[in-house]
């Protein structure tokens, strides 16, 4: 009797280890999906805006030097001083340009004496017309000599073309120069004046048609500054391969320097429809290129996308999306392409 009480238990036993492992097996079926959490992607019409970085400059800046050669007598200002328009800057010795004033001053009373008798004696059938014409040209040669030396002495004084401020002193007193070399280096400081010389790669300059708004920030200060594109240039530099934009800044407050470093991003005006999704439900990203996880029908569907721009936690994306598709947002690290999911809250 106690035999077959034990070997009953041990069949009851048995019975209920073989419900646990099937139990346990159909468990591990139904596992097989994986739990994600998915977001509804949304359209919008946005401009990707161009980024970029420049220099602060004036839109009046000028490297100024005398018209003639020789050496500088005094320079009146150094670098930092605020200089008026017409205020004078810089002299040259004009021992030598004086000179040239007396001989072409001499020169221009003998021919008109010449000139004079010429006329004098034509008058009493001596001399030929053809000598008359010619003491006039003479004459008028003599004048013109002369008007170019006084326009030489006036420009033995460098004058300042604009209110602002001397950046550089490139030459001192005592030195001698030639025509045309660059003495000072002066910047206008006028609110208007300010400007932000940047480069752009051709796939932004083509974006841009000038007049675009942008947003600057500068290191110095928290604030953002707003300007609009100026100029766009029509040829690449030389040496960046880079088209050479200025952004106007507009009107402000602030205490500002030739020189200062400026973030610039620039807003074309021809916007793109796009597709927002988080930034998170990107994988495998490579310059513009990456994936998503969508779902469809109970299955992970790998989709290939090209980035516009990332802006905070959102990524907007030009095609590989529609808009209102069911983007996995967690949960994609696990996922192959048509694994099963399952979506929970």
């Amino acid at each position: 009797m106690k035999t077959t009480i034990q070997i009953g238990i041990s069949i009851l036993l048995l019975a209920v280890t073989l419900g646990c492992k099937e139990e346990k097996k159909k468990a591990e079926v139904t596992d097989n999906t994986i739990p994600v959490k998915i977001i509804s992607s949304s359209s919008l019409n946005q401009a990707q805006a161009v980024e970029t970085s420049g220099l602060l400059g004036s839109e009046n800046e000028a490297r100024l030097s005398f018209k003639v050669g020789g050496i500088i007598k005094d320079i009146l200002v150094k670098e930092g001083d605020k200089v008026r328009r017409g205020q004078v800057l810089a002299t040259l010795n004009t021992t030598e340009v004086n000179a040239q004033m007396g001989q072409a001053e001499e020169n221009f009373l003998k021919a008109k004496r010449d000139a004079q008798r010429i006329q004098n004696l034509y008058r009493d059938s001596v001399a030929t017309k053809e000598q008359v014409e010619n003491s006039i040209t003479t004459l008028n040669l003599a004048e013109k000599q002369l008007d170019i030396v006084k326009f030489n002495l006036s420009q033995s004084k460098i004058i300042s073309t604009t209110d602002g401020v001397v950046i550089q002193k490139l030459q001192n007193a005592g030195e001698q120069v030639q025509g045309g070399t660059a003495v000072l280096f002066i910047s206008g400081t006028g609110n208007q004046d300010w400007v932000i010389k940047c480069g752009l790669t051709d796939k932004d300059w083509a974006r841009l048609k000038g007049g675009e708004k942008a947003d600057i920030t500068f290191d110095a200060y928290p604030q953002t500054f707003t300007g609009n594109v100026k100029t766009l240039a029509q040829g690449s530099d030389a040496v960046s391969g880079l088209y050479q934009a200025e952004i106007h800044l507009n009107k402000h407050g602030a205490k500002l320097a030739n020189g200062l470093f400026a973030k610039v991003s620039i807003y074309p005006k021809e916007k793109s429809s796009m597709v927002s999704i988080p930034v998170d439900a990107l994988i495998e990203g490579e310059n513009d290129s990456a994936f998503v996880f969508v779902a469809q029908n109970n299955k992970a569907v790998r989709k290939s996308v090209k980035i516009a721009y990332l802006e905070g936690d959102k990524a907007f994306i030009l095609s590989g999306v529609a808009s209102g598709a069911q983007v996995i947002r967690e949960g994609s690290a696990y996922l192959a392409d048509g694994a099963s999911i399952k979506i929970v809250q």
